[in-house]
């Protein structure tokens, strides 16, 4: 029988333990998959933009073999939002601090999806605190030089309308039926109706789970001003990049050549769907997961 996306995401919140830790000043919730082995290698992830925990929660079910940690980013699900700026720096910073705070007994593997991967780069960018680095689904260059960098300046003016907004009219903007709909559209290729109707359900129940107006603006801002290219050059530890081969926000090319600049081993495996890889091919992103790790522990 083939096991769906859903199932993996149903045993990976059976087995997950809720946490909390103090990271500059907010207090970030966290939940630990633990794996069969305890002494598992443990890998961290950090979701993307508007999302939380449970965007990788199919990933983590996946993987009984590891120790998974996926905390909300501050600001979005259960986690506090920083009293100053939610830009990627101020991400980084409280990344380091996260890994950090766990303390765990050997280092983790760090895993970045969409704008958590270029959290993830740029916390990565000369630092020694990880063993190793997955960038899944990376957004590799500039937002407005994507494949869909039309829908891009469109998305600008609508964060923008509703920024100028009202905050009520500004946050129900933001947090719109048709606007969450629309871009779960967009985004999911996978033709299977039960898989299509779990991934909007998911970004129905999960993808306006943000504090504010303020963090949903200015993390908009974050994900748009950065990208993987500027920091790939200073990673120090081994990469492992997961693409979809239709993925809207950075094609296939703008990957190659981000992976070009780094110095330390790179490899790239190529999904046949979209940016959505941690919904319509959670097996096949852990598997990918899982050999890397045994080449970095080798």
């Amino acid at each position: 029988m083939r096991v769906q996306s859903a199932d993996l995401a149903k045993l990976a919140s059976e087995r997950a333990v809720a946490k909390e830790v103090r990271v500059l000043d907010t207090l970030t919730r966290y939940w630990l998959y633990p794996a069969q082995n305890a002494s598992a290698k443990t890998i961290v992830f950090i979701h993307g933009y508007r999302g939380n925990h449970r965007g990788l929660e199919a990933i983590a079910g996946a993987l009984p073999d590891l120790n998974v940690i996926i905390p909300d980013l501050p600001g979005f699900g259960l986690s506090t939002e920083f009293s100053s700026e939610h830009s990627i720096e101020n991400y980084s910073l409280w990344l380091s601090g996260f890994i950090s705070g766990l303390k765990l007994p050997q280092k983790p593997i760090l895993l970045g999806h969409s704008f958590g991967s270029i959290i993830c780069a740029a916390f990565a960018a000369d630092s020694t605190e990880i063993e190793g680095l997955i960038l899944e689904n990376p957004v590799s260059a500039p937002a407005l030089q994507g494949p869909s960098g039309g829908l891009t300046k469109i998305a600008q003016a609508f964060f923008g309308l509703s920024n100028k907004l009202p905050l009520k009219t500004g946050l129900w903007l933001l947090k719109s039926w048709p606007m969450v709909r629309g871009m779960s559209i967009v985004m999911t290729k996978g033709k299977n109706p039960a898989l299509r109707k779990w991934v909007h359900a998911q970004h129905d129940a999960n993808f306006s789970d943000f504090a504010s107006r303020r963090v949903a603006i200015e993390g908009y801002r974050a994900s748009i001003s950065h990208n993987v290219g500027e920091y790939a050059a200073k990673f120090r530890v081994p990469v492992l990049a997961i693409i979809g081969s239709k993925d809207d926000i950075t094609s296939v090319k703008q990957q190659e050549q981000m992976l070009s600049s780094i110095s330390t081993p790179a490899s790239m495996v190529t999904l046949e769907t979209g940016h959505l890889t941690h919904y319509e091919m959670p097996l096949q992103v852990a598997q990918n997961i899982r050999i890397f790790a045994q080449e970095v522990l080798s």
